[in-house]
């Protein structure tokens, strides 16, 4: 058994409940104290030294020193994710004013991307609570993410999916988020060590599936169908090659465009 226990921060949103499933449901106990937080947060005590490990936004890993990457293991988007959108009242190279849901810094970083490099506009941002009414009351567009991207109504607004985008640009998946641990997290005394918990998590989760969305279905809104669709489909969870080169991409344009002090190579577990 561990002398100090492996503190893990949780994710409660849609996309990251089949990474978490095991760990939620005892995969470990002996070994893991669980905290539950949203990304930007998760980020935030990874950083302080509060936690050992969590599912982070992508572009932390620039920004927060001595991290490694679970391998193989990620929140990524083969092509349109539904769940990272920019809502707009005008059409996107018209968009003055955007105000940003803080809860990811990753889909921060690709709405300001995307705005700048494809549309040519780098509007004035603020942040904001998730409230689309508020947001679109003092701003031409709002980016929504997680949970409550998925319920917001987008009638009579442009809807940019910030996954598609970034696919019909770099013919590329995107990468949202890793499961990053500190370097001087504790070794867990089992074969393997941490990183095997981190894949039989997802084993387990990936059993567990219908149980995800018939919880989620309660909550979300949308049919089992399309719940489905959109963790086996919208989001994948594998960090193959593709994904590598594609996180290499845009941390290299996030660093142009100085959301990020510089590039470094990924280090694995």
């Amino acid at each position: 058994m561990a002398t100090e226990p492996f503190r893990l921060s949780i994710i409660d949103y849609l996309n990251a409940a089949p990474l978490n499933h095991g760990f939620k449901h005892g995969l470990g106990w002996e070994h893991f104290h669980l905290k539950f937080h949203y990304p930007s947060a998760c980020a935030d005590r990874l950083r302080s030294g509060e936690v050992d490990a969590g599912i982070v936004s992508s572009i932390e890993y620039l920004r927060i020193p001595d991290l490694r990457i679970v391998p193989g293991l990620c929140i990524a988007s083969p092509k349109r994710v539904r769940s990272v959108v920019i809502l707009s009242k005008v059409p996107p190279e018209q968009i003055r004013s955007l105000a940003l849901d803080t809860s990811s810094r990753t889909s921060v970083v690709l709405a300001q991307l995307l705005l700048r490099e494809r549309y040519g506009v780098i509007p004035a941002v603020t942040d904001m609570g998730p409230d689309l009414p508020a947001m679109l009351e003092a701003n031409d567009a709002a980016l929504m993410i997680g949970d409550s991207a998925m319920r917001a109504p987008r009638q009579g607004l442009f809807v940019l999916d910030l996954a598609e985008e970034w696919h019909a640009w770099t013919g590329l998946p995107f990468v949202f988020a890793l499961w990053l641990v500190r370097k001087d997290a504790p070794e867990l005394p089992v074969p393997g060590g941490v990183a095997s918990f981190f894949h039989k998590s997802f084993e387990i989760g990936q059993a567990q599936l219908p149980a995800i969305i018939e919880e989620a279905r309660r909550t979300i809104g949308w049919t089992k169908i399309e719940l489905h669709e959109y963790l086996t489909e919208n989001i994948s969870y594998t960090l193959g090659e593709a994904e590598r080169e594609s996180l290499a991409l845009f941390f290299e344009k996030a660093v142009r465009h100085g959301f990020a002090p510089e590039v470094k190579p990924l280090q694995f577990l």
